[in-house]
């Protein structure tokens, strides 16, 4: 979802574009606000500190698979978390969540002689560009293992937590925003539209937003950075627009064979006509759901 377009003049990096995202919130550079990020949506704990994981998670499970997660860390009390940016509402996205979580315990969890399973609490947050319940009116949406009762709230595990955050259930725009708005309200706002503009919005006035600007000002970019900057976020519009060309396609397709078959074949077909085009594979990953062992079959 690069609907900020990139322009030579532009004070502010896109930060739903994945090097935006990752500069933002994987690099050590930037620690410190993924911890105030996490602390304004995880309620359970307080993170005080945390360590970056290796994105790439090998799952010995079958046929070995690997997981690329755009940012895993490992907090100090052991309990790890998987936030990803999510632009686009893949096909069965929320199993696919849960496969990450999955991977991650399996790599994770201590096995003793007396037979006793010990698991670390791993989270997941989501950050959507498209609405992954869109019955569901409230966000955040919050899914954990819960007894069903009547009310469905009482929780009997709670060592997976997944934290939807749809970034079209909060406000669009910047003069839909308050004073007294919430965090999230500000947030996604930021998220959808901080490219846009040529300083810091007065109502971003909340410590972790002012320091999310700061860390988004190209002016303070060394010119390496700013070109790879540059370079990343143009390949990315280039594949949206050409997903654009093919994706209608794709969808007919789908529609016309009735079956998951067909719409598997139309993002293996998109996904081939990207590579042709130099696209990386890591963004051609991310926007079509395809893992990258599928990708180098094609």
């Amino acid at each position: 979802m690069v609907s900020q377009i990139y322009n030579e003049r532009q004070r502010y990096i896109i930060p739903t574009s994945d090097w935006g995202f990752k500069r933002l919130f994987g690099s050590e550079i930037n620690k410190g606000l993924l911890i105030s990020l996490l602390n304004k949506i995880i309620d359970d704990r307080v993170i005080e500190d945390l360590e970056y994981l290796d994105r790439d998670v090998l799952v010995p499970v079958g046929s070995v698979r690997r997981m690329s997660f755009d940012v895993y860390c490992k907090c100090t009390d052991g309990s790890r978390v998987i936030v990803e940016m999510q632009n686009y509402a893949k096909t069965a996205f929320v199993e696919r969540a849960l496969v990450y979580t999955s991977a991650s315990i399996l790599e994770n969890y201590t096995y003793s002689k007396s037979r006793d399973y010990r698991v670390q609490k791993t989270y997941l947050i989501a950050i959507t560009g498209e609405k992954i319940f869109p019955k569901v009116k409230h966000a955040p949406v919050r899914l954990a293992l819960c007894d069903m009762d009547a009310e469905k709230t009482s929780v009997l595990n709670d060592k997976i937590l997944h934290i939807f955050i749809e970034l079209p259930k909060f406000a669009d725009k910047l003069e839909d925003l308050k004073e007294d708005s919430s965090f999230l309200s500000k947030f996604a706002v930021a998220m959808k539209t901080m490219a846009s503009y040529d300083e810091r919005p007065s109502v971003m006035d909340d410590d972790m937003l002012v320091r999310m600007f700061d860390a988004a000002d190209l002016h303070t970019y060394k010119s390496n950075d700013k070109h790879n900057y540059k370079k990343a976020v143009m390949n990315e519009f280039e594949y949206e627009e050409t997903l654009k060309e093919y994706r209608q396609e794709g969808l007919e397709e789908g529609r016309e064979e009735g079956r998951e078959e067909g719409r598997e074949t139309s993002r293996r077909e998109i996904a081939s006509k990207m590579l042709k085009q130099g696209i990386p594979i890591e963004t051609i990953s991310q926007c079509t759901g395809l893992e990258k062992e599928d990708l180098a079959s094609l």
